[in-house]
């Protein structure tokens, strides 16, 4: 003989029907719950000769339900026997948080107590009962049809920290900062190339719109458009400032090296700025706007000429103690 007891951890459903509602709806909806896993509480599988009904549905039918299953019909509104069952499921729904689910037939009016309740329109036909079952077996399961939460996208995982940026700014703002070291020049970026890579970690469309009208608006960048479309942008000393140490977390350290190397032994051929860079293992980028820096501030005195020549002219003493 075959053992017919569910699983454990099954869910129980009592299903609260009229009797003239069993052979068209109810014992269907039961078979179908069963094969999807919820042990269903049926009077005429339950209740043998002999059984006390008052103990079979209430103390071990409802009393013991996860969820009880009214099925609400043209046949069941009258009937008093469902109304009481009705009722104990309400005090079990408020006493043990028991899930009241109402499955509506013959498009009748939903009694009262229900209808605070979202509840499953049924139809008497096979599709009709296989959905309905579906419905309460992903309700009593915990199944969900919410799409699963994937990772965030790269953007936001490889965005350094800028105060007062958001992710998304602060990572097109680090692309724009890496853009000019591969170059050595804040002027005339890749934007397509920036563009690319901002589309590969997943800031695309309106966001990376978004976040280079943000830039351009907070002086991070210099923006000039053709249309909708950028034609040219430059790193601002702003914008430099405020994210190479997201970019190079030792920049301080290859300032100083750099420094040290103006006011120990300064370079003397035309092109000082690329000897520095050689010299102390620094991006030309950072020296350039660190003599840019030092020369604002009366530190030192170069000039730059066209091929991207620069010869050093003078260096004060007070930058020793800059070290």
């Amino acid at each position: 003989m075959t053992d017919a007891s569910p699983p454990a951890h099954s869910p129980k459903a009592f299903l609260s029907h009229a009797s003239e509602d069993k052979a068209s709806f109810t014992e269907p909806l039961a078979r179908d719950l069963a094969r999807l896993g919820i042990d269903p509480w049926l009077d005429r599988w339950e209740i043998r000769p002999g059984d006390s009904l008052v103990q079979k549905l209430f103390d071990e039918g409802l009393a013991t339900a996860d969820a009880v299953v009214v099925i609400v019909s043209r046949h069941s509104a009258t009937k008093a026997w469902v109304r009481e069952e009705l009722d104990q499921g309400m005090i079990a729904r408020i006493e043990r948080g028991t899930r009241l689910i109402p499955v509506r037939l013959d498009d009748v009016e939903v009694p009262a107590p229900l209808r605070h309740l979202v509840w499953h329109n049924a139809e008497r036909s096979p599709e009709g009962i296989a959905k309905a079952a579906q419905e309460i077996a992903d309700t009593l399961h915990g199944t969900t049809r919410k799409p699963s939460i994937g990772a965030a996208p790269t953007y936001t995982q490889a965005s350094a920290q800028i105060p007062g940026l958001a992710s998304a700014d602060a990572f097109l703002l680090t692309l724009a900062i890496r853009a000019a070291i591969d170059t050595g020049h804040p002027q005339l970026l890749d934007w397509p190339g920036i563009e690319r890579k901002a589309n590969e970690a997943g800031l695309v469309g309106a966001n990376l719109h978004e976040s280079t009208m943000a830039l351009a608006e907070q002086n991070y960048l210099d923006i000039r458009f053709f249309g909708e479309r950028v034609n040219q942008a430059d790193l601002t000393p702003y914008g430099y400032d405020a994210g190479i140490e997201a970019v190079l977390p030792d920049v301080d350290e290859g300032r100083r090296r750099t420094i040290a190397l103006l006011v120990n032994d300064p370079p003397t051929g035309d092109r000082i700025m690329h000897e520095l860079a050689e010299r102390a293992n620094v991006p030309l980028l950072v020296v350039r706007e660190l003599l840019e820096d030092l020369k604002l501030r009366g530190l030192l005195s170069y000039s730059l000429t066209i091929g991207d020549h620069t010869r050093l002219h003078s260096v004060s003493p007070t930058l020793r103690r800059h070290l």
